[in-house]
């Protein structure tokens, strides 16, 4: 790939549109890939297409799909062959980035869709309206059109036995994988590593007592998502589909995550390496990391049940821990227990029943339900005060 300059700018030669473009992560990665497929592929240069505004197809769309590669019909039409979703190097590729470029598929009707980020490439054929993974080969352009691919399976997620959870492999792989902290203490890690698996494979029951009601389960998948100080969470999820208070529906999304120790960072400073018991929430494409608990520092382990005790004391960034704590007992008073909220009692040195944890998770869904009401009441207000200095003004 060629980079040029324009004064202090670095420009980039896209050779599907002939024109320099601005330097950006992204488009490095996008022209890298364009490379890809004309040199290792053997796609035809001018059946690329880069940015492609897909309001040329649907007059509504405000979408741009990263790369098209085109193929022409018996009769000269011409017809989308693959559709492709670029990220930048740094950005993991998630469910979110398999989701983008499926809606975007939506229009343009491809064969097949990919997703990239210059380090991995995966590609997959639709098939009956279903997204079929293929191995990770280079498929050349021939290939493709005849349709001579190979495919392969999800790697599902599963519920293993408490001997496998607490395996010394499999939780220095959890450790590795940025799933434990680095400085969580070792002596949790077994029971990190349990609740991990709970939420994430297990099934649960709902009991209905909650005010916030679990409609439906999404299962697993692998999303990102990011913190107020610029931190982000990419790995596996539980998502869930849930009717809050008003009768709203959102996707809440359950995770635990690890962080590295840091020390004299210039952004972050020191930090300890805890692991988060992450809750965020997906509504109409725009995410919020709407809890992040910090298991090292809200479990209690409890001598006599022997088992640990999860609690939070309501911290929530623009309010105080007194605030939240007060919006609980009004709609969830069932969650307080010696004026902190109670998520629940799992067992120490054990598997955790499907009884046990589906409490927990029916618990922590309400606790989440109420900090969303929370966020969106300050937002309304927000709102209304901007309206009011607005009208103000416009009278003076």
């Amino acid at each position: 790939m060629k980079v040029f300059k324009s004064g202090r700018k670095k420009l980039i030669y896209d050779p599907c549109r002939q024109i320099l473009l601005q330097y950006t992560p992204e488009e490095e990665v996008r022209q890298n890939i364009i490379q890809v497929l004309i040199e290792e592929m053997e796609i035809p240069r001018d059946t690329i297409s880069t940015e492609f505004p897909l309001n040329h197809i649907d007059s509504t769309s405000k979408q741009r799909a990263d790369i098209v590669v085109w193929h022409k019909d018996r009769d000269g039409d011409e017809h989308a062959l693959l559709v492709l979703e670029i990220k930048a190097n740094h950005i993991e590729l998630t469910n979110h980035t398999l989701e983008q470029v499926i809606s975007y598929n939506e229009i343009l009707k491809a064969k097949y869709i990919g997703i990239s980020n210059g380090i991995q490439m995966q590609l997959y054929e639709i098939t009956n309206g279903n997204v079929v993974p293929l191995t990770n080969e280079l498929y050349t352009y021939s290939e493709l059109l005849k349709g001579k691919v190979e495919y392969t399976r999800f790697r599902e997620l599963r519920r293993l036995p408490y001997e496998l959870t607490t395996y010394d492999r499999y939780m220095r792989f959890l450790l590795q994988e940025g799933y434990i902290g680095e400085g969580t203490p070792m002596d949790i890690h077994p029971f990190i590593s349990e609740l991990q698996n709970f939420i994430l494979c297990s099934e649960f029951n709902t009991s209905g007592k909650y005010r916030t009601k679990i409609v439906e389960d999404l299962s697993n998948g692998k999303f990102s998502f990011g913190n107020a100080s610029g931190g982000s969470f990419p790995g596996y999820y539980r998502s869930l589909i849930v009717k809050d208070f008003g009768g709203k529906h959102s996707v809440y999304r359950i995770g635990i995550f690890g962080t590295p120790v840091i020390v004299n960072d210039p952004v972050y400073g020191n930090r300890n390496g805890n692991t988060y018991l992450m809750v965020a929430v997906d509504n109409s494409g725009l995410s919020t990391n709407i809890l992040q608990l910090n298991i090292d520092q809200f479990i209690s382990f409890s001598e006599e049940q022997k088992s640990y005790e999860i609690f939070h004391n309501g911290r929530r960034n623009g309010f105080t821990n007194l605030q939240v704590i007060e919006k609980v007992k009004q709609f969830s008073p069932e969650l307080i227990v010696d004026e902190k909220i109670f998520l629940g009692s799992l067992p120490a040195q054990g598997s955790i029943s499907i009884k046990d944890g589906s409490d927990f998770i029916e618990r922590l869904v309400e606790y989440a339900s109420v900090r969303v009401n929370l966020a969106e009441k300050k937002k309304k207000k927000k709102k209304r005060v901007l309206n009011s200095k607005g009208k103000q003004r416009r009278e003076v």
